[in-house]
């Protein structure tokens, strides 16, 4: 039956700011720099530093139903550390990151249905540590970094579907390693991190239909470098790393980034002091934070906390909400554009007061959205006239 949603008493609050940290179990070995991320309802753990100051190829995986984490086999590439991944529909992708001789450009991805690693085709960039990586769709954009002759600037576009490299548009402030960046609303966001003894406040987004990058608007915490970062929800979050002075912090800040207001919302800090290239991943809308290096001590921590997400803005709390579907680009003009792993068959789109603005067959993948006045519009998917999820999307024509 459908589900009616009546927009116009929608409210769009700021998230909450009381909700707590808990402890759960131990990581089984202590790292700085992990690549991380979350497959079927699992998280995961590759390569890094370890607490003998060595890259690794380790593999962990954690399961949230038993709060247990396991070992698994070793990843087959070079063991390294400063590497870099994403997920793009439901297959993890990493790579770059150096071993103890070499910076390297390789790529890499990783099923979880099968466990098996694939070696693709290696980026025509130089090869470089810790860079940006941001999946969308059927592309991944990869950036900055420092390598060989010093902090990049240039940026590469992977895509999936024909296991090929592209260079793009250079990023527009200066280079810089240990970045954060995001997926945020179906558009690529990068920047703070640092180069020498500079650490950046500044931040980017690029359009990746006008291959444009544009100036956001400063990130009100400290200047930032090597924290962890994810999505969820169209909003992107920075959590903890070195400050200013590229030293730890006193709390392990936290914000979540709003990218249809291009805003900050400040959370609940993670317990202790910053961490230095921790790792994340988010599991049913709950983060998990581990790992990295505590300055003060210059330790390696066991720790793991949870912390749960506030609720989605703007979408009845008794939909299913789906992380990995993302309409793009947002804010969007002329077009709109949408990934799932779940099958939709129809999509209607309402404004902000609840009115009718589109309606039609969701096989094409896509809205000509080009007459459609400006503000916040929400989308709603469905399969078989069941209302499956609502996102939403800024109109800005």
């Amino acid at each position: 039956m459908n589900k009616i949603i009546l927009f116009a008493f929608i409210l769009i609050s700021s998230p909450l700011l009381a909700q707590t940290w808990t402890s759960q179990a131990n990581l089984p070995s202590g790292r700085h720099h992990p690549i991380t991320f979350s497959l079927n309802g699992k998280g995961y753990a590759v390569t890094g530093t370890s607490s003998s100051n060595v890259p690794t190829s380790d593999f962990y995986d954690y399961d949230p139903v038993t709060n247990t984490w396991g070992t698994l086999p070793s990843f087959p590439g070079l063991s390294r550390s400063f590497g870099i991944g994403t997920v793009a529909d439901s297959i993890a992708y990493i790579g770059f990151g150096a071993t103890t001789t070499q910076y390297l450009n390789d790529m890499w991805s990783f099923d979880a249905s099968d466990s098996s690693w694939t070696q693709l085709a290696s980026c025509p960039g130089v090869g470089r540590r810790h860079p940006a990586m941001i999946a969308i769709g059927d592309k991944i954009y990869v950036g900055l970094g420092d390598g060989a002759s010093g902090d990049l600037r240039d940026w590469w576009m992977y895509t999936i579907s024909t296991n090929t490299w592209s260079q793009t548009a250079n990023f527009l402030g200066v280079g810089r390693h240990h970045p954060f960046m995001f997926n945020a609303g179906g558009e690529v966001f990068a920047g703070l991190g640092h180069s020498g003894r500079n650490v950046y406040r500044d931040w980017y987004k690029l359009d990746t239909i006008t291959n444009t990058w544009s100036i956001m608007s400063v990130f009100p915490g400290q200047a930032r470098v090597a924290g962890t970062q994810f999505s969820a929800n169209g909003y992107g979050y920075v959590l903890s790393g070195d400050g200013s002075n590229h030293s730890y912090m006193l709390t392990g800040e936290f914000w979540q980034y709003d990218p249809s207001l291009d805003s900050w919302t400040q959370l609940t800090a993670h317990p202790g002091r910053s961490k230095w290239a921790p790792g994340s991943f988010i599991i049913n809308n709950e983060v998990y934070f581990f790992g990295g290096l505590d300055r003060l001590t210059n330790s390696f921590p066991l720790n793991t906390y949870k912390y749960t997400l506030p609720n989605p803005t703007g979408i009845d709390e008794e939909q299913e909400i789906l992380s990995n579907t993302y309409i793009y680009p947002n804010p969007a003009s002329n077009q709109i554009s949408w990934k799932s792993d779940k099958r939709f068959t129809d999509v209607r789109i309402f404004n902000s007061v609840g009115q009718l603005s589109f309606s039609g067959t969701a096989v094409t993948g896509n809205v000509d959205v080009s007459n459609f006045a400006n503000g916040l519009y929400f989308v709603q998917f469905y399969h078989n006239d069941n209302l499956v999820e609502t996102s939403k999307v800024l109109i800005e024509n």
